[in-house]
């Protein structure tokens, strides 16, 4: 079978990560929704300290209402207590401004990411895309975020913006145990010292995500993963048919190395 070994990423995919026209959701685990609009997902986990919703998709009502109604059509309370963030960049950082505003959650992020996101807006021209909310804690690698029930494991990979950060953490499927591994930078930056730091992060994630035995691989955006017919499958999806999220532990080593893929792709195109 020939199988496409990288996603495609054109200049129509950036164009698509504002294209807030349709939204899509499925609960993918007992106790954890997906998102998206057409290029970029977020994640709400359901613990015992309330919603963290991970990472906020574009700085728009749009995106805070398909967040807010996804939840509700699961049938959670919208208990939303924490924001936790990836990266500073504002398809990620999204539309956090309103859940501060609405629900008062407690904010994370890497001090790093809290002052690019301030100085570096991912499209200058554009207040919209400007850093509009405060950042309630500073996380850093090694921390480990305790919600209760759950608790989520914090890595410093940075690469995608100096201070990305990524996370591992349980879910449950019927009440079985899986960890699931977040990679937080899709695409690779675009200078040799920053995909060398890059790889770096990738081959340290990966060493952590095997010792605490990940087996659900996670994106923040739909090109790299599929992710669009992962979530019509998951909303289709009958019981007696596999979770296509989980993926083994020799499935994580694949996901990651699609982001060495695209390094390799880039530094032929740096020669």
């Amino acid at each position: 079978m020939n199988l496409q070994k990288v996603p495609t990423v054109t200049k129509q995919t950036f164009r698509e990560m504002e294209d807030m026209s349709r939204f899509t959701s499925a609960l993918i685990f007992d106790d954890l929704l997906i998102v998206a609009q057409k290029q970029t997902n977020c994640f709400v986990l359901n613990t015992a300290r309330g919603l963290v919703v991970i990472d906020a998709i574009w700085p728009c009502r749009e995106a805070f209402d398909a967040i807010v109604n996804a939840v509700r059509d699961v049938g959670w309370p919208p208990d939303f207590r924490h924001l936790l963030l990836t990266h500073g960049h504002a398809d990620h950082t999204g539309c956090g401004k309103y859940f501060v505003e609405q629900y008062g959650v407690e904010t994370y992020l890497s001090e790093t990411d809290d002052r690019f996101w301030a100085e570096h807006p991912i499209k200058p021209d554009r207040s919209e895309t400007w850093k509009d909310y405060t950042i309630s804690h500073y996380i850093t690698h090694g921390d480990v975020l305790d919600f209760g029930d759950k608790c989520i494991s914090v890595y410093a990979t940075p690469g995608h913006t100096p201070g990305e950060l990524s996370y591992l953490f349980p879910v449950t499927e019927n009440g079985v145990r899986h960890m699931a591994a977040l990679w937080g930078g899709t695409t690779p930056p675009h200078s040799l010292r920053g995909i060398t730091q890059y790889l770096q992060s990738l081959d340290m994630f990966q060493q952590e995500a095997e010792q605490l035995g990940a087996d659900v691989a996670l994106s923040n955006h739909t090109a790299v993963d599929c992710g669009l017919e992962r979530i019509a499958y998951s909303r289709a999806r009958l019981a007696y048919l596999p979770n296509a999220y989980i993926v083994g532990t020799t499935g994580i080593r694949r996901f990651l190395q699609v982001f060495r893929t695209l390094s390799y792709e880039m530094l032929e195109q740096l020669e």
